[in-house]
């Protein structure tokens, strides 16, 4: 599968988001990756429906949204109406059956994915949802805040889900979240990452923008040619 790399909002200028977007839209990111929390699950807010509609305007690239919440299926009618691409839902989540709601985000025509905190077991009914989704979130630090420290158990958690999918026989996007650099590279293509979500720790420096995006695709180039000639 080819690797993406993707642009969490959350790290944006929150009084010129715009501003970020349109010059991210002009890099070699492939899509934009959305926190939206409920301030309980991740006692925070970030993003909402009215934001992610009217920077679906903006761009044709895909919007993955990520609900740090309970209750996830609450949000679902308001993601849909406001474009949302794929909807992405937490093994933690409180108050209804994650799978239920990955059932439901199907139904409604979005693509649904899977996210776990790296404080948290890989549970062991994954296998039934992993065939009904298209991205896994591995988070690798703690939800929503950025600049977080570092937590190398969500990159246990990518390799133990990835090994189940593969051999379930699936191709899924496995996604990197949190302090994602291009130092910690390696680390996250051994655990099976293709897909890299970018933040404060890559992408969210100074006020190049689609310069950091390069640079770190080129680094990512770069460590997938030398993993190929081992």
């Amino acid at each position: 599968m080819k690797t993406k790399i993707s642009a969490s909002l959350a790290c944006a200028n929150p009084i010129n988001i715009q501003k970020d977007f349109e010059e991210l839209d002009k890099s070699c990111i492939d899509l934009y990756h959305i926190d939206l929390c409920d301030g309980v699950f991740a006692p925070t807010f970030l993003l909402n429906s009215a934001v992610i509609k009217a920077l679906r305007r903006l761009t044709k690239r895909r919007l993955d949204v990520h609900i740090y919440g309970h209750h996830p299926s609450k949000y679902l009618d308001e993601l849909k109406r406001s474009g949302t691409d794929v909807v992405i839902v937490h093994v933690e989540t409180e108050g209804e059956d994650y799978i239920k709601t990955i059932q439901e985000i199907r139904r409604m025509g979005m693509k649904a994915g899977v996210a776990i905190l790296p404080t948290s077991q890989v549970p062991e009914n994954i296998s039934q949802v992993l065939p009904l989704i298209s991205v896994v979130v591995a988070n690798t630090v703690g939800p929503a805040y950025a600049g977080q420290t570092f937590n190398v158990a969500g990159v246990q958690n990518m390799k133990k889900i990835h090994d189940i999918a593969h051999d379930l026989g699936l191709t899924l996007e496995f996604a990197a979240d949190g302090s994602v650099s291009s130092e910690r590279l390696p680390l996250f293509l051994e655990a099976g990452a293709n897909h890299f979500i970018l933040g404060t720790s890559s992408l969210f420096l100074g006020n190049n923008l689609p310069e950091n995006a390069r640079i770190f695709q080129e680094n990512l180039s770069s460590e997938i040619e030398k993993m190929t000639k081992r």
